[in-house]
């Protein structure tokens, strides 16, 4: 008998005086642990924490605040903590200047930089400025290494010579100081250096300036005077949608959040998917359906109607879809809660049925309330906030000049500082309260109404014969 045998032998005697089977007397594996929620691309887990280090760009509260939306309505079940940590006018060495009280005191989990545009101090490429620069930023990811902080380094963004021209012309005052000539191509070596070292280090980068230099390139081939940089350096609202978006998508977080139906088998309706359940209707005619989705739909496209319709990023990044396959020939309504949302033939609900740009689909409209919230949040709490750190960084270069008058901004600062972090935290509490997707009634029924027939064209009437001249 094997050493095993004579460690089993007792057990077994045990479980056939007390009922047991061999089976149940046998060592028990231990149960497999439940996989951790985590998102799709960075794999964020419930309690991350999300920096955003950057300029004026970042100090805009615009493409940060599209990434919120866009983690608070596809992961409402993850909950992460988003901090903005931009101030205006700043290079690599502020963000150093501060990165204690500002950054590492956030304890973040993964940080994005966008650092660059006025570390090449708008003049052509320079060697002393360019090593500035490049000795600053690694000095900035070391540190960011030493706190355990997963890193993303983003390329500068672009700077828009045609809008430089038009704005230069407008308030000459603008220029004071600035000689960019050849500015852009300074940016994007600075974004290639950056994309060499994330490589060197292996950190996630992500290209900001190839997408918006090459939508704006695209653009205005239609379109001369296009742009998505008005003021030739700060993004607005289109931009800055793109620069989310690419963010988004280079690191692997886009995609569908809902393709739920049902399809015909053997005459009667069966559920496409485990989510899907109570279906029933008339065979081929009509069906109904409960579904309940894990996420909403991304909807900045009030916000950013370009950006939006420039990238399809509703189809690219957020698609959420019905299928209804087995219907005869006809148009059916397509009804969520009651509410049309919208009207489809039988090959296009046969194929799928977009609804994540729909306006009158409830998670839309619920979508459209986290996104509201979020910016009420970045309006009253954190852009004052990176106000507060702007003027921080002001009054640090005066404090050898004024020590008295410094030490007495640092109460006035930490207080301030404190009361807009507690309301910026209790937006984010009520924004896990109102991003809870529902279960959707979802209904697919003839349309009752008529195809409008397009009218006949009229013939035109035959012209007039002219009247004779009348002689003078």
């Amino acid at each position: 008998m094997n050493k095993l045998s004579l460690l089993l032998a007792p057990l077994l005697a045990f479980a056939v005086q007390s009922g047991l089977t061999a089976e149940d007397a046998a060592p028990k594996k231990p149960a497999p642990k439940p996989a951790v929620a985590a998102t799709k691309g960075l794999r964020l887990k419930n309690g991350d924490r999300f920096l955003f280090i950057g300029d004026s760009i970042t100090h805009q509260c615009l493409y940060t605040q599209y990434v919120e939306n866009f983690f608070y309505t596809r992961y409402p079940d993850i909950r992460l903590h988003f901090r903005n940590a931009g101030v205006s006018g700043d290079r690599a060495l502020d963000a150093l200047n501060r990165f204690d009280e500002d950054i590492a005191a956030f304890k973040p989990t993964v940080a994005t930089i966008l650092l660059g545009m006025n570390d090449g101090t708008y003049k052509d490429f320079d060697k002393p400025t360019f090593d500035t620069y490049s000795k600053d930023m690694t000095t900035l990811l070391e540190k960011l290494a030493a706190i355990k902080c997963k890193v993303i380094v983003m390329s500068p963004t672009m700077f828009d010579h045609q809008a430089w021209n038009v704005r230069v012309k407008e308030k000459p005052e603008y220029a004071r100081g600035r000689v960019v000539t050849g500015y852009n191509g300074v940016l994007a070596y600075y974004g290639k250096w950056l994309q060499e070292v994330a490589r060197e280090r292996r950190l996630l980068f992500v290209d900001l300036f190839g997408p918006l230099n090459n939508y704006t390139v695209q653009e205005r081939i239609m379109q001369p005077k296009f742009t998505l940089i008005p003021d030739a350096i700060h993004p607005g609202n289109d931009g800055q949608f793109i620069m989310a978006l690419s963010l988004l998508q280079q690191v692997g977080e886009t995609g569908p959040i809902l393709g739920a139906g049902v399809r015909l088998v053997n005459g009667q309706w069966q559920p496409l998917s485990p989510f899907v359940t109570e279906v029933k209707g008339n065979p081929s005619r009509s069906v109904s359906y409960t579904v309940k989705p894990k996420s909403l739909p991304w909807v900045e496209y009030d916000d950013a109607p370009i950006g939006t319709k420039l990238t399809a990023a509703g189809h690219r990044a957020s698609q959420e879809s019905h299928i209804v396959t087995g219907l005869i020939s006809g148009r059916y309504d397509l009804q969520i809660n009651g509410q049309l949302v919208g009207t489809f033939d039988e090959r296009q609900l046969g194929v799928h049925a977009e609804i994540e740009a729909d306006p009158d689909s409830p998670t839309y409209q619920q979508a459209l309330k986290v996104a509201a919230l979020n910016k009420e949040r970045n309006d009253k709490a954190v852009h004052p906030l990176r106000d507060l750190w702007g003027r921080e960084k002001g009054m640090l270069r005066k404090k050898a000049e004024d020590p008295a008058g410094y030490a007495a901004w640092q109460t006035e600062f930490k207080t301030k500082r404190a009361e807009l972090d507690a309301l910026a935290a209790k937006y984010e509490d009520e924004i896990y309260t109102i991003n809870q997707p529902p279960a959707l009634k979802v209904d697919i029924v003839p349309n009752r109404q008529p195809v409008p027939v397009p009218a006949k064209p009229q013939p035109k009437a035959a012209p007039k014969a002219p009247e004779p001249k009348k002689a003078a």
